[in-house]
């Protein structure tokens, strides 16, 4: 700034002085070349604006560390009638048993209910609790139209210590608002558990649910079929098991008979018909497993009434 001022005070010294001589093209020119010196010095002189330095972006922290918070950009309203999904099947199911590192593909069979399309443009995002190697978000793997599902796979890996592991994703619409699946839109997630690295797996079925259906929906046919459907997750692979039905009435169905290959969900199907002169009211079936070792799970209850 000091700098510029003296260049300036030159320039007005030097006009008063060839003022004093009378007006020439000489002087004219000496003035031309004088604004021409200090109007470059000036810019010289001049420092840009600074900037705020961007600091340098590590692509391997950005792919695989989770955000210490998730964030919710605001929504656009663009993508409003987008964001309603559920979830129809998982697998491996959760409390599957894995050894340390042992790396594996988690897939997870999502619903489209919303308005939309979705594309790839859309993302699978990492949510909260244990990331297991996975990156911060995955493109959603295709076009998907309202009311059809497709399989989300990501790869994952145990970790080294033994224990139980349990991290949650949700999913992403391009204008970044975060949506999940369900009623309450929830995460949807995967549980594993370790085992020590000197530890046997001991496999077996860790979880037994069951649908039911009724066949007419009511009233009373001649025939009236009830038809279980039961959902077992085994937690890895069995050489052998063997599982039968149980009704109320004493009944057991056919022995089914079979090798598990890894942690998996199976469905199992079971029909009792009833007739019309049959005695009404409670009932239950159940699905036991009587191999490698007799357990009773849970029984799924239904009444027969004709009305």
């Amino acid at each position: 700034m000091k700098r510029t001022f003296a260049l300036i005070s030159l320039l007005v010294m030097t006009s008063f002085l060839l003022g004093a001589c009378g007006p020439s093209a000489d002087n004219e020119s000496i003035i031309a070349t004088s604004v021409a010196l200090t109007m470059r010095a000036q810019a010289a002189s001049t420092p840009d604006a600074p900037s705020s330095p961007t600091p340098p972006v590590d692509p391997t922290l950005a792919t695989l560390t989770p955000p210490a918070t998730p964030t919710t950009a605001v929504a656009s309203g663009s993508y409003t009638d987008c964001m309603t999904a559920s979830l129809v099947k998982e697998e491996p199911p959760d409390e599957a048993i894995f050894t340390p590192k042992q790396t594996f593909f988690k897939t997870w069979r999502i619903q489209n209910n919303s308005k939309c399309t979705w594309n790839t443009d859309y993302k699978i995002v990492y949510w909260a609790g244990d990331q297991l190697g996975g990156a911060n978000n995955y493109n959603f793997p295709q076009t998907l139209p309202p009311g059809q599902s497709a399989d989300v796979s990501i790869q994952l890996a145990a970790p080294e210590t033994a224990g139980t592991y349990k991290g949650e994703w949700k999913l992403q619409t391009p204008d970044r608002q975060n949506f999940g699946v369900g009623q309450y839109s929830a995460p949807f997630w995967t549980e594993i558990v370790v085992v020590a690295a000197n530890e046997t797996p001991t496999y077996g079925v860790t979880s037994v649910t069951y649908d039911l259906e009724r066949n007419p929906l009511s009233g009373c046919n001649t025939n009236n079929w009830y038809t279980v459907t039961a959902h077992v997750s085994f937690s890895g692979p069995m050489k052998e098991v063997i599982l039968q039905f149980q009704h109320s009435d004493g009944f057991k169905s056919h022995k089914s008979k079979l090798e598990i290959t890894g942690a998996v969900t199976l469905d199992f199907t079971d029909e009792w018909k009833f007739y019309i002169a049959d005695s009404q009211g409670p009932k239950w079936i159940r699905l036991t497993q009587v191999f490698p070792e007799y357990v009773e799970y849970d029984k799924v209850n239904f009444t027969f009434e004709c009305k």
